[in-house]
């Protein structure tokens, strides 16, 4: 029986010791994997914030695989952490790309479209009768899709200075749809870009 419980007291002690062995290691992994996940988390957060989410969500699953003592998992899922921050980090720079160039592209046609708006509203304002074309009530929608979109502009411009490009983008999508609502209501052509 002695004999036994030296075996096991013998078995016991080289299994702490091997996870004494992982811990060390486990623990630089996981600092590792913090400092991959916080430098890209600040900037990426702002272009793909679901992404960015998930990978909080796998750095806490792995610091609480960590407390619980399973620094083989650690070991394993830690490093994998860290690729996946440099691929977040990637498809945030993408996103960024997307997002500003589809900026660049709003900004040079919506002024004009909104212009383009303004002055028909402008003469049609000025004229005694409409023409037969547009309606009364078409004539109204088209001033106020005028006043929403000339608000919304202002509202995507001061997102995009404000370094919020995401959401300057979307508003000036918004401003694209009631331009386009008011061309349409004034009968007037809808420039094909516009039409996407």
């Amino acid at each position: 029986m002695r004999g036994v419980n030296q075996i096991l007291c013998a078995a016991a002690l080289v299994l702490l010791s091997a996870c004494a062995s992982d811990k060390a290691p486990a623990e630089q992994a996981v600092k590792a994997a913090e400092a991959a996940v916080a430098e890209v988390k600040s900037d990426a957060a702002k272009w793909i914030p679901d992404q960015v989410q998930a990978l909080d969500a796998s750095l806490a699953a792995v610091k609480e695989k960590f407390a619980k003592g399973d620094y083989k998992a650690v070991l394993t899922e830690a490093p994998a952490l860290a690729a996946k921050a440099k691929d977040v980090a990637a498809a945030a720079t993408a996103k960024k790309a997307e997002l500003t160039k589809a900026w660049d592209e709003m900004s040079a046609g919506l002024p004009k479209m909104v212009e383009a708006v303004k002055s028909r509203v402008d003469i049609l304002s000025k004229s005694k009768r409409l023409p037969a074309n547009v309606t009364k009530e078409n004539f109204e929608t088209a001033k106020a899709d005028l006043a929403d979109a000339t608000k919304g502009w202002e509202d995507a411009n001061a997102a995009f200075k404000g370094g919020n490009i995401a959401d300057a983008v979307a508003k000036a999508d918004a401003v694209k749809k009631k331009a386009v609502e008011a061309l349409e209501a004034l009968k007037m052509p809808v420039p094909p870009a516009a039409k996407s």
